[in-house]
C-alpha cells in the first residue's frame, strides 16, 4: 500500500510546524483528520514517525529519513500542476522541428522573441531532413514543422505559408570563368553537387533537372548545406544554392549564378500543426512567419575567412 497525498501533506505539515494542531490550520481541516492521516501514513510504511511519549510530537529517525522524499513528492506534484494544469497555453515546452537552413538562419531571431512575447515558454528545436520531421510530427514527437512544400497533409492538419526559399545554379568562377548564360544541358557536362534525396528540395530539383534531359546518378551528395556551399567555392562542381544563405559569396564573387533559361522552382515553406490545438498554434506560426527568411545575420567563421575573391571585374 503507498502513501496518499493527503497522508503526505499531514505528515510534512505536521513536521514542519511542530503540532497536530497546526497542521490542522494549515490544512484548513480537523486535528483528529490530520492525525488520522498520519496514523494511516505510519500503517501503511509500517514505522513509527513521530515520537508521541513527548508533549510536542518530534520526528524519530524514519520520520526524518522521510521528511526530504515527502517534500520533493509534494514540490514534484506543485510543478505537475503549473505546468500541465496550467491554463496559460503559452507555458510549457513547445517542441518545434526545422530543417537546417532554418536552423542557420531565423530559427535564433524566433527563439529571441518567444523569450520577449512568451517568457513561461521553453523551446526544444529538433533540426533534421523534412521527410524525418514530417514523420515524427505524425508520430506525435514535434508540436509544430516547418518544412517545405511537397508532401499533402492530412485533413487534421493547419498549414501555414511563412516563406519562400529562392535558389539558383552557381559554381565557382574557376569553372566558368567570364561566362555567365548558360544552356540547361550544359550542366551534364559538370559534376553536379546536390542535396541528398532525403530532401524535398532536392526532389523539386532533380525534376528540374530531368525535364531538362540531365541526369543525377554520378551527383555528389551531402546533408550540409554550408559543406555543399564549400565545395562549390572549392570548384568541384555546379550546384543548387538558396542565394539569399550565399549572398555574400556571391557579392565577392566567390559564387557566381548562372543563367539559364528556365527558372528553378521556389520552395515555398510551411508552418503545420494540428488542427485542435487552434489559436495559440496559430499565433506561434504568425510569429515563425514574421522571424522568417533565409539570410545569414552574419557570415559563420568557416565561410567567412579567407573568401576567395573572383576574377577581376566579376560583380
Amino acid at each position: 500500500m503507498y502513501p496518499t497525498v493527503k497522508q503526505l501533506e499531514a505528515f510534512l505539515s505536521a513536521a514542519q510546524l511542530g503540532s497536530f494542531s497546526a497542521a490542522s490550520e494549515s490544512l484548513h481541516t480537523t486535528q483528529s483528520a490530520v492525525s488520522k492521516r498520519i496514523t494511516e501514513l505510519e500503517t501503511a510504511l509500517s514505522v513509527d514517525l513521530f515520537e508521541r511519549t513527548q508533549k510536542r510530537p518530534a520526528l524519530t529517525a524514519k520520520g526524518r529519513a522521510l521528511l526530504p522524499l515527502a517534500e520533493q513528492v509534494i514540490d514534484l506534484l506543485a510543478r505537475i500542476r503549473e505546468e500541465v494544469l496550467d491554463p496559460d497555453p503559452f507555458a510549457g515546452r513547445l517542441r518545434i522541428g526545422v530543417t537546417e537552413i532554418s536552423a542557420l538562419t531565423w530559427l535564433q531571431r524566433f527563439i529571441e522573441r518567444v523569450r520577449e512575447l512568451y517568457p513561461r515558454l521553453t523551446i526544444d528545436p529538433e533540426v533534421n531532413s523534412s521527410r524525418t520531421l514530417l514523420e515524427q510530427f505524425d508520430d506525435n514527437a514535434l508540436d509544430i514543422v516547418v518544412i517545405p512544400d511537397g508532401d499533402r497533409w492530412p485533413a487534421s492538419y493547419c498549414s501555414v505559408v511563412v516563406g519562400k526559399l529562392k535558389t539558383a545554379w552557381v559554381a565557382s568562377p574557376s569553372r566558368f570563368g567570364r561566362k555567365r548564360r548558360i544552356d540547361a544541358a550544359e550542366l551534364a557536362n559538370h559534376p553536379l553537387l546536390l542535396q541528398t534525396k532525403s530532401s524535398v528540395t532536392s526532389h523539386l530539383y532533380e525534376a528540374w533537372l530531368a525535364e531538362h534531359g540531365v541526369s543525377t546518378r554520378f551527383a555528389t551528395r551531402t546533408n550540409s548545406l554550408p559543406v555543399l556551399g564549400q565545395l562549390t567555392i572549392a570548384g568541384l562542381g555546379v550546384s543548387v544554392l538558396p542565394t539569399e544563405f550565399f549572398r555574400e559569396e556571391i557579392s565577392k564573387g566567390a559564387l557566381v549564378v548562372l543563367e539559364i533559361e528556365g527558372d528553378l522552382p521556389e520552395s515555398e515553406y510551411h508552418a503545420i500543426y494540428r488542427r485542435e490545438r487552434g489559436d495559440p498554434m496559430l499565433k506561434i506560426a504568425a510569429l515563425v512567419e514574421t522571424t522568417c527568411d533565409f539570410h545569414r545575420a552574419r557570415t559563420p567563421a568557416f565561410l567567412a575567412a579567407d573568401l576567395p575573391a573572383g576574377p577581376e571585374g566579376s560583380p
